[in-house]
């Protein structure tokens, strides 16, 4: 009864009439679209189009197609690529009115607007408005701040208070698709995997570029898209991607999921190793931690963790960049040792960035400001961003947005523990749990060390803990008992 339970609420079980004479009303359409185009021998353009009918057809039966494709798509566009620039008509952008569609077909045929009552859905409403705010305060207390460059290769602009403010708003959007059509474990385990597998793509793009000499600052390993194209974040993506390996695997060990995870998990340390991160260094430390403090069944033996103490050594002294290895040991601001700049520009940026939040407490000094404040206002030399997410909020939306945040992953960790007590109705997903859990401290550990509260991220895994507590309290607990005897027989 209890899949039956959670498959009845999902908004996806037939299409609905309207949506079926829209999709009646498409065939003929494609089809003169077919016609007229090889007539004008642009068959390039006829096949796009069935492949977007086809695309749009696997939206409207089915939701969680579109929503995985669209979070692939925001996790690859995390950090700037190929697929950032394509205007308006964006695949996302396409997905989402896909999406739309079916979302509103959703609450009139149910009439359920629950997903609207969701606790991180309206604080992040709430601290969008108060972003609103603090960018039209800016401009009041700001009249005279230009638009510059930066002083790098690429020359983009310091501000970046539209396109910040478009994407805060868009991945709302995103979110309370998250909550309206992930409803079931198989949903849940599906997303997981996809944030999994998209975000591993860095770690074998790193490891290419590491062959082919293609490093950051000459050592430091990068990849050459998503958030791993920073070697910072690259560290922090590489630790997620070691905790979801490791307990794929422990959720139902066998030789060829064990092939498997050492694979990925070694490559993922090697990545860690050789970004020469610093964060990435004491995140694997917390990791282990995390790991062992929890149950049982997902720690690692006393004999693995001396294999893999031993495995660091051996590629630290071998194939790991002396740079890299030397920079994750350095701490010190003295510009003769590797890294000591960037100790040198990080604490003059927190020094920076104390000075907004006393001058500028309440509102701030607006979305998408904090480089050309410091720049213009402060004079400061370095003009970087605040390569941390507490001081992020504090300083461009202010103590508002910052406390509101604060209560937002305050919610999310009472979730956590929410979903823990819920375990005994579905031991099935006791690793999702534990994913969920491990992760969510490693990105709340490494939001003092990098901009992350507006990344991608963030949405994935606040909607998988929304999703995964939902579920659970959906299915009866009286049944619970009778179900894993059944999987146990």
């Amino acid at each position: 009864m209890t899949p039956t339970f959670a498959r009845a609420r999902q908004p996806r079980g037939g299409v609905p009439t309207g949506l079926r004479l829209a999709l009646a009303l498409a065939i003929p359409f494609i089809g003169a679209i077919t016609v007229i185009g090889i007539y004008l021998n642009k068959e390039f353009i006829v096949a796009a189009a069935w492949v977007a009918f086809s695309v749009a057809a696997a939206v409207l039966v089915y939701p969680l197609i579109g929503l995985i494709a669209m979070t692939a798509g925001y996790l690859l566009a995390a950090y700037p690529t190929v697929l950032q620039s394509l205007g308006v008509l964006t695949i996302n952008n396409l997905l989402g009115l896909g999406l739309a569609a079916v979302a509103a077909s959703y609450v009139v045929t149910t009439r359920d607007l629950s997903f609207l009552t969701v606790r991180q859905v309206i604080l992040m409403v709430v601290i969008g408005l108060l972003l609103v705010l603090s960018t039209a305060h800016a401009g009041v207390i700001f009249p005279l701040l230009q638009q510059s460059q930066s002083l790098g290769v690429k020359g983009k602009f310091l501000d970046r208070t539209s396109d910040m403010m478009h994407d805060f708003w868009t991945r709302i959007i995103y979110l309370i698709f998250f909550c309206i059509f992930v409803r079931s474990r198989r949903d849940i385990a599906a997303m997981l995997m996809t944030f999994m597998l998209v975000l591993f793509l860095a770690v074998p793009s790193a490891l290419l570029n590491w062959e082919q000499g293609n490093l950051s600052h000459g050592f430091r390993a990068a990849a050459s898209f998503t958030a791993g194209a920073n070697a910072n974040r690259l560290a922090m993506i590489a630790l997620m991607e070691v905790t979801c390996w490791w307990l794929w695997l422990k959720a139902r060990p066998s030789l060829f999921r064990w092939v498997i995870a050492l694979g990925a998990v070694g490559g993922s340390v090697l990545v860690v190793l050789a970004s020469g991160s610093r964060s990435g260094l004491l995140g694997g430390f917390l990791l282990a931690v995390v790991l062992q403090i929890g149950p049982k069944r997902y720690r690692i033996s006393t004999g693995q963790i001396a294999a893999g103490l031993l495995a660091c050594a051996i590629a630290v002294t071998t194939i790991v960049p002396p740079e890299a290895w030397q920079r994750m040991l350095t701490y010190s601001s003295d510009r003769e040792d590797i890294g000591g700049t960037s100790v040198i520009k990080r604490e003059d940026t927190l020094v920076v960035g104390t000075k907004m939040i006393q001058d500028y407490p309440i509102w701030g000094v607006g979305l998408g400001n904090f480089r050309e404040v410091a720049r213009q206002v402060y004079l400061d030399p370095y003009f970087r961003p605040p390569h941390n997410s507490y001081m992020w909020a504090a300083s461009e939306g202010g103590l508002l947005v910052f406390v509101a945040y604060l209560v937002l992953f305050t919610v999310t960790w009472f979730d956590l523990r929410r979903i823990n007590q819920l375990l005994p109705r579905d031991p099935a997903s006791s690793h999702l749990a534990v994913a969920l859990r491990i992760n969510f401290i490693l990105y709340s550990f490494f939001a003092a060390f990098a901009d992350l509260w507006l990344n991608p991220i963030t949405y994935v895994l606040v909607g998988l803990i929304i999703a995964t507590r939902q579920y659970l309290e959906r299915l009866p607990a009286a049944t619970a008992p009778v179900t894993v005897l059944a999987r146990a027989a």
